[in-house]
This record gives structure tokens, sequence and C-alpha cells, in this order.
């Protein structure tokens, strides 16, 4: 349930952003300033440093001040450079059903293999093994020249959905860095929401040969209730605060975490730009 990414956040609009100090429309507002003391009395701590937000759509200022500092971008290395201090790119080079590395692929990953920026390449985004059955394949000789590229230096991402996918996108197959895993347990169906699919989704990772320390927890900060779809409910901030507990018990030592998302699209609206509490609870989170 991935995004077009980057709609609009072109080197241009990245830079603008910047130089105008993240001015504010319905897509750049800066969080809500919550007292800290509030948002960190509200919510466990986490257990990595490194916090990937999505969907940013040309905001800068807002998730900055939330304390994202991954953030989605596209392969321009002028809008890579152009990122804040402390802020670090996961590039989207995805496909739905991951094709073998061709020479555009290999020229973006040289290009951008030396930059201190760039933290990694988000590769694929829900494939599944019925629509891409050489998807897994064609997947490692993409992992294996980022790697060969860049000493290791860059991480290479995926997302996963479904069960049926697990096994033949493991990490053993396709050689990738890291699996994020998104239950999103609001719904519809679950207007409480539903921690328990979080605990369901990491297990059948792990008995499909995940290593724990492979798996990346993807924070549900969408609804669809402005949308045609209309199922899934943006969490509130209680919500949350059950959900980013149970995380930090069944995934307690991420590389990062990834929270989908900041700004709207056709399939998600609202998100996480609308609600300064769900803002407040992640900043305490972060710390």
């Amino acid at each position: 349930m991935r995004r077009s990414v980057l709609a609009g956040l072109t080197a241009g609009v990245l830079s603008v952003a910047l130089l105008a100090g993240g001015a504010a429309s319905a897509a750049t507002r800066p969080a809500a300033k919550v007292p800290a003391a509030r948002a960190a009395a509200t919510a466990p701590s986490a257990t990595t440093p490194n916090h990937y937000i999505s969907n940013l759509h040309g905001a800068v200022t807002g998730p900055r001040s939330v304390g994202f500092n991954i953030f989605d971008t596209g392969s321009s290395k002028q809008q890579i450079d152009a990122l804040p201090s402390g802020v670090r790119a996961l590039v989207w080079l995805g496909e739905k059903c991951p094709t073998a590395a061709d020479d555009a692929f290999r020229s973006t990953v040289n290009a951008l293999a030396n930059d201190p920026k760039v933290f990694g390449y988000y590769l694929s985004d829900e494939p599944h093994i019925g629509d891409c059955p050489n998807g897994p394949q064609n997947l490692r000789t993409r992992t294996d020249f980022i790697r060969q590229t860049t000493g290791m230096r860059q991480k290479s991402f995926i997302v996963l959905s479904k069960q049926e996918d697990y096994a033949p996108f493991r990490v053993a197959v396709t050689g990738i860095s890291y699996i994020g895993l998104d239950p999103y347990p609001c719904s519809v169906a679950h207007p409480t929401c539903d921690p328990s699919k979080i605990d369901e989704k990491v297990g059948l990772a792990l008995q499909a040969g995940i290593p724990q320390t492979r798996l990346v927890p993807v924070y549900q900060a969408f609804g669809q209730t402005a949308t045609s779809s209309a199922y899934y409910n943006l969490p509130t901030a209680d919500q949350m605060q059950t959900m980013l507990q149970r995380w930090t018990t069944l995934v307690p030592h991420p590389a990062f975490d990834y929270t989908y998302g900041w700004d709207h699209q056709s399939s998600s609206n609202p998100t996480l730009v609308d609600s300064p509490s769900l803002q407040a609870l992640f900043q305490g989170y972060f710390g």
C-alpha cells in the first residue's frame, strides 16, 4: 500500500522548502509543539535512533521537528544532498515486481554509492510471489550489486504484507538488508484497533526464516475516511501508544522504524500531518 513516491518532492521543491524554512502549507506545516514531557509520559522509548517517514511531498520542517531522520527521496543527488543536517535518504528505486539489475539501476547506485547522506534503497513495496515468481532471484541481483558497490555501507529494503511472500523473499534468498512488516491494525473491521495483528505477522515472519534483527516495524499513521476506500482508520494517540509498546516488545532493536506516512495520497487520507496528537506521541517516543 505504497504511494506514488515523491510526487512533488523534486530537488527544486525541497530546496525551496529548505530556503523558506519549510513554509507551512497543508503538506508542510510544522508539527504541533506539545511539551515533550507530556508526549514522553504516554509512549515507550524507541529502541532505534533511526526513524523513516514516507510521502513527504516536499515537507521538511514538520517531519524533522517530530524527530524523523530518514526521509523518503528519489535518486537525485542534488535533492539528497539538500536534506537537512542529520537527515539521510532512503532512496526509492522500487518496483512492484522486482526486475534484474540493469544498466540504469547500476548507474544510479554507482552515482550515490559514496554519498554519506544515503542510508539505503527501497527496492520493492509489497511484492507478491504469485504475481512475481522471478521476483526473489531478480531482487538478489539488485541487493548483491548494492552490497558489492557500497561495501555494505548502504542498505536495501522491502516491505512485505502477505504470509505467502515471507519465505520466498526472506533474507537468505534475496540478500535484502531489511524487511518491513505492515500489519495496519486499525480499520473499519477493527475500530478499536487489533494489535494482535502485529504479533501474528512478526510470528509468521520469524517462522518463515526472517531473522528478528532484519525486521523493520511499519507504524500505521494513516486512515482512509477521506478516500473512496474508507477501510483503514487513522489511529488515535492512545491506540498508537499500544501499538508502539507491542512493537518494542516483539522487535526490540530494529535498525530503523518506518512510519507510513506524512502527507496524503489517493489511498491514504487522513495521515500524520493531520494529527497533532500523533505527532506529539512520536516526538516523545523518538526522544
